[in-house]
């Protein structure tokens, strides 16, 4: 079963007083490639978050944004400090001789005198995070998997043309070797034979959609082997058309080729 490269799923919930917020992007791409934003302070948890996206997800471009919202910040004032501050302008006032009066603004303007408490990233803290990315991904794979499910019908649609044109290939191969043995010469007949045989093209041809299948019908079925498996029916297809003389036959060719196009383009859009 192929499953989707795009999607977006969020998952929050709250730790103590802390409002955690989990997003997760999936784009089309070659590759797997991970990318995690998060807040200042939580960049310890970015190879957790990659490595519980990357053993679930094969190939895609995933942004995962990691938000907090402080439901009940708690504000701590430094008054030492806010002290040693006022006690300093006090000296700069009467040094320079300045009239301006020290104000409350002024003061806690400065650097460490108010702070807000942040998170700390405690074991809890890590659990909590990592069932968010549980949650998170479980949504994502569910509309991926909705996804591979359109995927996979388009592409089974064009593996039953290329079987069904095949075998028409099969037949009409047929008709034609026994309407040449009737109007050629045994040695003619013997180098038509030997320059239009396709027997084997057909038969790899029949083992890759065969193969093709089993491999959609897979669990977790891989774009990129399905890729290659339609490549190899395209290169039998190739040599179909070269030994070809019959416009009938390069007719179910060109078929075979626009199914295999359409497959391999949709599996770019599939894990």
């Amino acid at each position: 079963m192929l499953r989707g490269m795009t999607g977006f799923a969020h998952a929050k919930g709250c730790y103590k007083n802390v409002e955690i917020n989990l997003e997760m992007r999936s784009l089309n791409h070659r590759f797997f490639e991970c990318a995690a934003h998060l807040p200042e302070g939580l960049g310890v948890l970015e190879d957790m978050i990659k490595d519980e996206v990357r053993a679930k997800i094969n190939r895609a471009r995933l942004t995962v944004v990691l938000s907090i919202n402080n439901l009940k910040p708690i504000v701590t004032v430094n008054y030492d400090l806010a002290q040693n501050y006022a006690r300093a302008l006090k000296n700069l006032n009467q040094k320079l001789k300045l009239e301006n009066n020290i104000t409350l603004s002024q003061v806690t303007a400065m650097q460490g005198i108010l702070t807000v408490e942040k998170v700390e990233v405690t074991p809890e803290f890590t659990r909590f995070v990592k069932g968010l990315t549980h949650k998170a991904l479980a949504k994502l794979l569910s509309i991926k998997d909705k996804e591979g499910e359109v995927l996979n019908n388009d592409v089974s649609k064009h593996i039953k043309t290329i079987q069904k044109e095949s075998e028409n290939i099969s037949t009409l191969t047929k008709a034609s070797i026994k309407e040449k043995a009737k109007r050629l010469t045994d040695d003619e007949y013997g180098v038509f034979l030997k320059s239009t045989d396709i027997s084997e093209e057909l038969t790899r041809i029949n083992y890759h959609v065969k193969n093709f299948r089993a491999i959609l019908s897979k669990a977790a079925s891989g774009a990129k082997e399905l890729d290659f498996v339609s490549q190899e029916i395209q290169r039998e297809a190739n040599t179909i058309s070269a030994k070809a003389q019959d416009a009938r036959v390069s007719s179910s060719v060109i078929k075979i080729k626009s199914a295999i196009d359409k497959i391999r383009e949709q599996l770019q859009n599939a894990e």
